[in-house]
């Protein structure tokens, strides 16, 4: 939501003055359904329409899109905006949370003899109308829904990875088998595993599929990839440690291969920390 209302904020001027025009060339002083759907006919955006005097009190029923509610009569609306604020032809809000609809909007106040016509407009579907962002097509939504698939696969996939580490570290601690480095060693990477893969399958979820303005271009935020990748290098490292300990106690022939598996992950930890931002890169994306 912070980047549509910063998209309106960049282009508020153009937005303004293109909906103040348009009202005037419409020409509307009362409040109906033939109004609202004369106006939604050039506003796609508009959402509710509704009508008050010159005390800010409701006089008219609440028009949306096949909607007319009069549970709102005799509400006063004073809340909303002082009487100071809209003593002129045309009034602007800023960008708000509508306690009727629950999306992010703005109010345009238009006043005259009788009172006041309040329109409120669906703040996305009006950047969309400007080609500020893009708008809903079948193949973004065939994106998103490949990537709830995919996130939702990965979740699920991590958790099954963690609960299978505890339950075969459980099994084990029941048996009556003998307990080995490998029985602690092997629960400890799949909860790490699925440490890794369910953060990576949140963030895929959140960037890509609950978000309403994913496509709008913002900086990159690798604290993600970073959690994403430590996850794996500890899992890399904890399989040195135990390659090392199995080595030891049966073959040390074989310890050059752990050495080179310890040494391949260093390599990889040294050239990751290079990339690696710092706190106050963080932030600064924060």
């Amino acid at each position: 939501m912070q980047h549509l209302v910063q998209l309106y904020n960049e282009n508020t001027e153009l937005i303004e003055k293109f909906i103040i025009s348009t009202l005037r060339r419409l020409h509307i002083e009362d409040t109906s359904k033939k109004s609202f759907e004369k106006l939604h006919d050039t506003f796609k955006s508009l959402e509710l329409m509704y009508e008050c005097d010159k005390d800010l009190i409701q006089i008219s029923s609440n028009f949306g899109v096949n909607t007319e509610e009069d549970e709102h009569l005799g509400r006063k609306r004073d809340y909303l905006f002082n009487k100071e604020e809209i003593d002129k032809p045309y009034f602007v809000s800023e960008p708000y949370i509508s306690s009727a609809t629950g999306s992010l909007c703005l109010t345009v106040v238009h006043k005259h003899e009788n009172g006041y016509i309040f329109l409120d407009f669906r703040l996305r579907v009006l950047l969309e109308r400007f080609h500020l962002i893009e708008s809903k097509t079948m193949f973004r939504e065939m994106t998103r829904f490949s990537y709830s698939l995919i996130g939702g696969g990965l979740l699920a996939l991590g958790l099954f990875s963690a609960f299978y580490g505890l339950g075969s570290f459980l099994v084990y601690l029941f048996s009556q088998e003998k307990m080995s480095l490998e029985v602690v060693f092997k629960p400890v990477i799949a909860l790490t595993l699925g440490l890794a893969v369910f953060d990576l399958g949140k963030t895929i979820y959140e960037q890509e599929v609950l978000p309403k303005t994913q496509n709008i271009s913002e900086a990159f935020n690798p604290k993600s990839l970073v959690t994403f990748m430590s996850s794996i290098m500890i899992a890399l490292l904890i399989e040195a440690l135990l390659i090392v300990f199995k080595i030891s106690i049966s073959d040390y022939s074989e310890l050059p291969y752990a050495a080179i598996l310890i040494l391949a992950v260093a390599v990889l930890l040294f050239v990751f920390s290079r990339f690696i931002p710092t706190q106050k890169d963080f932030q600064n994306n924060s």
